[in-house]
């Protein structure tokens, strides 16, 4: 079975704020008197900093899945991590508390305007990024004797400046992923998802922008020296510029979806299956595939088969009742299976979603006893299918608990016990398998 996190959502968001604010107060301690002389030492750099990380963290981009990005505020805080020599500026010697306070600062001022704005700020995902900022900042501050910290080699002529760009480029890395760790745990608290494969779908996703943004930090502060505070916004344009394929990218994906989702709607039309049949299933089934640790790639193809499912009636000259399958002889549930997916196969870059709906009517006995090759989709479709079927798409708790009993008599003869323990948790809690950024921001 597949391990579920079973700590509230609200004891996790609130140890990541304890966390962030643990970072903050180490912070001021670090700094004593030494805080309005560095205010004062470093105004101009602190103020662009600060304007870039609030204005990153405003405009943060939405990924296909729904997770929320701010690559731009995470580079510009790494950036401030590593600024040592700035032409034109004192150099950046700063304690790694500083550098917190510094990130926080600006986190902070874009928190109020969201605020002033009515939108959620996500304090849970800015103390993750606090909370990643320090170890990061740690690591290449304060580890170390005060002149052999990776911070200081910087200035040290004899070392090797291509040594201490991969060695800025490793603690960059660690920082991130401190955050996205802190942040997949809180998402997977609020999904009941599991944590291992929340921090895939963080990573994984926006990987190109994770690598960019692990880069920029140490690029800037090797820019610094020549272009002084210029190397920050220089730095951070091949980032702003990334924004528009990303979007151009989730266009691409919803217009594909949409295209799929027309299709599904034949049978409605047709008479075949109730209204948005095909649509409950797919989100009940991408909730449930979420559950079981299924990734951004096949929980698409998922989608789609699921949406799909029913595509075979079209063939039949006399509708199932309400189009519901699970009550149709299992003959005629392979027939249909096996018609929707040849139809499905005549499409390019189809062939999974196709297998998934060929196989979604196989008992999972035939998996146990005889081994026989089903994939975990086409399991979640099934099961998601029944539940609708038997439901009849009614959130009324009557016929949820008859449909829901009705499964558990085939459990782990027609349904697989993992499926149906997941179709549970969603069935129980609305908030389980859904994106939702309420609280929760990525990077």
């Amino acid at each position: 079975m597949t391990p579920f996190v079973r700590l509230p959502a609200l004891l996790v968001s609130r140890a990541v704020i304890a966390l962030g604010a643990v970072a903050v107060v180490l912070g001021f301690v670090s700094a004593g008197d030494l805080l309005p002389r560095l205010l004062t030492t470093h105004r101009h750099t602190l103020l662009l900093a600060v304007v870039l990380i609030a204005a990153g963290e405003l405009s943060r981009i939405r990924m296909p899945s729904g997770r929320e990005t701010a690559p731009i505020s995470s580079a510009a805080a790494l950036a401030v991590v590593f600024l040592a020599r700035i032409h034109g500026e004192p150099t950046f010697a700063l304690e790694p508390g500083l550098v917190v306070i510094v990130v926080t600062a600006g986190l902070a001022t874009a928190a109020a305007v969201r605020r002033v704005r009515h939108e959620r700020v996500g304090v849970p995902a800015l103390a993750a990024r606090s909370v990643g900022v320090w170890v990061a900042a740690w690591l290449a501050r304060g580890v170390g004797p005060s002149n052999g910290t990776l911070w200081a080699a910087q200035l040290d002529p004899t070392v090797t400046q291509g040594l201490v760009a991969l060695g800025m480029v490793m603690v960059a890395a660690v920082g991130l992923l401190t955050e996205l760790v802190l942040v997949a745990g809180i998402r997977a608290e609020r999904q009941r998802t599991p944590w291992r494969a929340a921090v895939r779908d963080e990573v994984g996703e926006a990987a190109p922008l994770t690598l960019a943004v692990v880069a920029t930090g140490p690029m800037v502060a090797l820019m610094a020296p020549v272009l002084g505070l210029l190397s920050l916004p220089v730095a951070l344009v091949p980032l702003a510029m990334a924004y528009s394929a990303v979007r151009q990218y989730a266009r691409n994906r919803e217009t594909n979806r949409q295209l799929v989702a027309t299709l599904s709607h034949l049978t409605e039309h047709g008479g075949y299956t109730p209204e948005r049949h095909a649509e409950r299933v797919a989100g009940l089934s991408v909730r449930i595939g979420r559950v079981l640790g299924l990734g951004d790639r096949q929980l698409r193809s998922l989608e789609y088969a699921a949406l799909l499912h029913d595509l075979g009636q079209i063939s039949l000259l006399d509708p199932i009742p309400d189009g519901a399958t699970v009550l149709a002889a299992p003959a005629d549930q392979r027939d249909i299976a096996e018609e929707g997916a040849r139809i499905i196969r005549r499409a390019e870059n189809l062939d999974d979603v196709a297998r998934f709906v060929e196989t979604q009517t196989t008992a999972y006995r035939l998996v146990r006893e005889l081994n026989e090759p089903v994939p975990l989709e086409s399991r979640i479709i099934k099961c998601a299918n029944a539940f609708d079927d038997l439901s009849a798409g009614s959130g009324d708790p009557v016929l949820v608990a008859a449909a829901m009993e009705r499964i558990h008599l085939g459990l782990g003869y027609e349904y697989d016990p993992e499926v149906v323990d997941a179709l549970t948790r969603v069935v129980e809690d609305v908030s389980v398998g859904r994106v939702d950024d309420r609280g929760v921001a990525a990077r």
